[in-house]
């Protein structure tokens, strides 16, 4: 059997995204406070460039972050996708399948608390709040998003059943 793009990677999936999702929120709360540090040092007070450089990455930094988080989501959703359309499963295990995508469901709702109890954290709440795509990612409708994906992926992995896979 074929091993591509099927309900594993469903969960594997959830937890680099979750990954992810968190080193991103860490490292824009860790580059807003030294580049807001940066504002308060007096070499920059003297120094124009500097300060339109550090305007930028504080303007950036927010933006590039969501994109990032974002753009991985929607790329692993095509993926697997186009993965699933190359597999060919048997009917046989489909109860195999539908045990995964409950696992899954339960995952995702797991990293959905996780990431709301990160981004409504103090120190982190106010770099979360800029995190808009982020934010709607790991929201509570992020187990039935999956879902729906990893039934769309059972459809797809068994419409193409022997010879006409490609």
């Amino acid at each position: 059997m074929n091993i591509r793009g099927n309900i594993f990677q469903l969960v594997a999936l959830v937890v680099i995204l979750f990954v992810v999702a968190i080193v991103g929120l860490l490292f824009l709360s860790l580059s807003s406070k030294v580049t807001g540090t940066y504002q308060n040092l007096s070499i920059f007070n003297d120094s124009v460039i500097a300060q339109q450089a550090n305007a930028k990455m504080l303007e950036t930094a927010p933006r590039t972050t969501d994109y990032m988080i974002f753009f991985l989501f929607v790329g692993s959703i095509i993926g697997l996708l186009i993965s699933a359309s190359k597999t060919q499963f048997s009917s046989g295990i489909f109860f195999l399948f539908a045990l995964l995508l409950i696992i899954t469901i339960f995952v995702a709702s797991g990293m959905v608390n996780i990431y709301s109890g990160f981004s409504q954290s103090a120190a982190l709440s106010e770099y979360a709040d800029q995190l808009t795509l982020t934010g709607y990612i790991f929201s509570k409708y992020t187990p039935l998003i999956l879902t729906v994906l990893g039934g769309i992926i059972m459809l797809i992995m068994w419409g193409k059943q022997g010879n006409d896979i490609i």
